[in-house]
C-alpha cells in the first residue's frame, strides 16, 4: 500500500506561505518543494520534523542495490 504523501500550503495574511509536508521521508520532501521555493522566493524559515531524519524510500533502495 503506497503511503500518501501531500503539501499542506497555508497562505498567511502578510501574503507569506507557510508549506508542511506529510508522508515523506528524509529529503524527499524537499526535493518535492524544491519548485515551489524557486517559484516564490527566499526560505525564511525551514523547521525538519522527525520524518526528515528517517530514511526515505529512494534512499532505501539505492541502499539494497549497492549490497553484494
Amino acid at each position: 500500500m503506497a503511503i500518501k504523501q501531500e503539501l499542506i500550503i497555508e497562505v498567511l495574511a502578510d501574503g507569506k506561505l507557510k508549506i508542511k509536508t506529510e508522508g515523506f521521508k528524509g529529503a524527499d520532501c524537499e526535493d518535492e518543494l524544491k519548485p515551489i521555493e524557486e517559484a516564490m522566493g527566499q526560505v525564511e524559515k525551514r523547521e525538519r520534523t522527525s520524518d526528515y531524519f528517517q530514511q526515505s524510500n529512494q534512499q532505501k533502495n539505492r541502499n539494497r542495490g549497492s549490497a553484494k
